[in-house]
């Protein structure tokens, strides 16, 4: 930073300041918003969900409709399929198949769910898969069948297998969480899989997971409507209890729900993703759906845990990566963002 010395040029800056200014200034001064511009438009066929930032920088995204894993390139948006054979989402289901990537070292893994016959597909394994070197995946976990063995004890569920929606990187392991189930599921590097944390009550809907430092964090954006006072980022503390560090103020009038992502790159700020206004009627045929086009916003924590808005009219976002002062957004109409300026 330049120290400007006390010349009569600062005095002269001081006095202007001072002065009040008129409407058109103020919208002349005001900072410009973020700038979002279209990284890919087509690599995931029409419908997005899950990615991460595998070893080489490259955004890596699930293919949900086509059961591929696809690498992005951050610069030039140019697009390759890495991995195929994946369980494919149930035709008109619009959620599952591919849900969500993460890498252990220079491993890819890729969470599969809402694929089986529990959802009128064909009765293939949801779980865990591990990339290998010919293209081609083999099974890391079976959670669908873990799931249905272990149910939870909240009766409002009806799909046993669960819906898993994210997942991340946690003590050499995995990290899953069941929106539907109500709780995050952890995998070892063996496959055995345990609950880490459960819910008592569809209140709290786990959605999306960020670990830093060994510390979990994680979205719940609470029962349909997904009402704004139910989003909330919390801490997964050593016993398996959570506590809140994130949420809207008191005073917050806004209609933006359905938090979905949540975000720190280092020791910056920490980050949410909302999807946005869930207008649809609160029934059980409207469960899982979207939030209304062009209502996502992207939140960054303030230091009294409360959320303020850096990017608003995100098209239904699904999963934020960040590298340095950019976001990568993908949006579930198949659409990968770049947000810069935020």
């Amino acid at each position: 930073m330049t120290r400007w010395r006390p010349t009569l040029i600062t005095l002269a800056l001081a006095m202007c300041c001072a002065l009040p200014v008129s409407g058109a200034q103020a919208r002349q001064q005001a900072p410009p918003g973020p700038d979002v511009s279209v990284l890919s438009a087509k690599a995931l066929g029409g419908l997005g969900s899950g990615s991460a930032i595998g070893p080489d920088g490259a955004l890596y995204v699930t293919h949900s409709l086509g059961g591929k894993l696809v690498r992005i390139d951050t610069a030039s948006g140019a697009a390759t399929v890495v991995g195929r054979g994946l369980p494919k989402q149930v035709p008109g289901f619009g959620v599952g198949g591919p849900m969500d990537v993460s890498f252990i070292g220079d491993v890819a893994y890729v969470m599969v769910s809402v694929a089986g016959a529990d959802v009128g597909g064909p009765d293939e394994l949801m779980g865990i898969y591990r990339l290998r070197k010919n293209g081609t995946f083999a099974v890391v976990a079976d959670l669908g069948t873990w799931s249905r063995k272990h149910p939870p004890t909240d009766p409002d569920w009806f799909v046993g297998q669960g819906v898993q929606y994210s997942m991340d990187v946690w003590r050499g392991g995995l990290l899953v969480t069941d929106a539907h189930l109500g709780r995050v599921i952890r995998v070892n590097r063996n496959g055995r899989i345990s609950e880490l944390v459960g819910f008592g009550s569809t209140d709290s809907v786990p959605l999306g997971l960020e670990v830093v430092g060994g510390t979990v964090f994680l979205t719940a954006a609470g029962p349909i409507p997904h009402l704004p006072s139910a989003s909330k980022i919390r801490e997964v503390r050593r016993n398996g209890t959570t506590k809140v560090v994130g949420r809207w103020g008191p005073g917050y009038r806004g209609n933006r729900g359905l938090i979905v992502d949540v975000e720190e790159d280092g020791d910056g700020p920490m980050y949410g993703l909302l999807q946005g206004y869930w207008d649809l009627e609160p029934t059980f045929e409207n469960e899982g759906f979207p939030a209304a086009h062009d209502t996502g916003e992207i939140v960054v924590v303030r230091a009294d845990g409360t959320f303020r808005t850096v990017a608003r009219k995100l098209d239904q976002p699904t999963s934020m990566e960040l590298v340095g002062d950019v976001a990568y957004v993908v949006t579930y109409t198949g659409t990968v963002l770049r947000v810069e300026g935020f």
